[in-house]
């Protein structure tokens, strides 16, 4: 697919991993307007008398305090306490919109369903009615009000408004998905063209996975579902926005609250430097010598590129709670292989000049 002959692909791997010039996509979110389609989404509705109640008894943050307008960031716990979804939650005014990663629309969606017929709610998978765009970079918020004077701060993240878009009704989310500035915008699919059209038009450059992953990660921003899935307990993940401790009852609450005030997660997403040749595939595993001497498999590699903004391999994966300490260093192992060394590093690796 090029810029010019864009429609929405519902696909699940819709993203390309570039548009031809990966490093100057990378550029645009650093220093311009990058855009996105991640149509592939789930985007649920959820309207009714009950709501706001019954998914705040489904996920880990508080929903019920949302004014139209307002977001949060949550997931959908196991009763394990591990990350079956993660998902934004928006009340939009009119009802509930949720945003999933494409992986989890239809697992989601079913187990909704089963509590429709006597929930006095009413749910809609809205994925194939709604594109949804992304703009990432710090010409973003500049680019949307030239088109329409759109009233949107970054500084509070997952807000959302309804505005006009090339004569086209959209809602507009403050979402950074790259540690730059950044907006969703969730555009009925038959306009979606048109929208994103003006946009190019104005300045915002086509982008794919390859620049979006060096900038998420170089932001040290979590990526599901690579390194949020549902092998992890939430609190393992760091994602500690997407839990509220004092909202009452869910699915899995017990779990996360126990591990929250009586103890600490059995391993820990963390960032690393990476020193080998090349970034090592996801599963590498890292391996540490203990106390006695001896070598011991203590976590593995999510998800690792190499960075342009520092010229070096960077990486986020799993590391057990034992062996967390500044400084600690692990050989990296592919199967029986040794191709290379790790160290703990603290993210964000690179922080984006306006502070964001």
């Amino acid at each position: 697919m090029t810029p010019s002959a864009f429609t929405p692909c519902f696909d699940s791997a819709a993203l390309p991993n570039d548009y031809g010039d990966a490093r100057a996509e990378y550029e645009a979110i650093r220093h311009g307007a990058a855009l996105f389609d991640l149509s592939p989404a789930g985007k649920l509705t959820i309207s009714g008398k009950n709501a706001v109640q019954f998914i705040n008894g489904q996920v880990s943050n508080d929903v019920k305090t949302l004014v139209a307008g307002a977001g949060v960031l949550a997931a959908f716990p196991t009763l394990q306490g591990k990350v079956a979804a993660l998902a934004r939650i928006y009340n939009t005014g009119d009802g509930l919109l949720l945003e999933l990663d494409a992986g989890n629309r239809a697992k989601i969606f079913k187990n909704l369903s089963r509590f429709v017929p006597a929930g006095e709610f009413f749910l809609t998978d809205a994925t194939e009615q709604l594109a949804l765009l992304t703009l990432q970079g710090p010409h973003s918020a500049a680019l949307l009000a030239t088109l329409n004077g759109v009233p949107v701060e970054f500084a509070t993240p997952h807000t959302i408004i309804q505005t006009t878009l090339a004569d086209t009704p959209v809602h507009v989310a403050t979402h950074s998905r790259s540690g730059q500035p950044g907006f969703d915008l969730f555009v009925p699919e038959t306009a979606a063209a048109l929208v994103w059209q003006a946009l190019l038009a104005n300045g915002a450059r086509a982008a794919g996975q390859t620049a979006l992953d060096i900038a998420r990660l170089e932001a040290g921003l979590a990526r599901e579902p690579v390194d949020v899935n549902e092998n992890y307990i939430i609190n393992e993940t760091g994602l500690t926005e997407a839990v509220s401790y004092t909202k009452g009852c869910y699915l899995g609450q017990e779990v996360i609250a126990r591990i929250h005030w009586r103890g600490q997660p059995a391993k820990q997403l963390r960032g690393l430097w990476i020193d080998a040749a090349a970034a090592p595939p996801a599963g590498t595993e890292l391996w540490a010598t203990t106390e006695k001497g001896e070598s011991k498999k203590v976590g593995e590699i999510t998800s690792s590129v190499r960075s342009l903004a520092l010229d070096r391999v960077i990486a986020f994966g799993y590391v057990h709670r034992y062996y967390l300490n500044a400084g600690t260093e692990f050989t990296l192992k592919h199967g029986e292989t040794e191709c290379g060394r790790a160290q703990l590093a603290e993210t964000p690796f690179v922080t984006a000049p306006n502070g964001n």
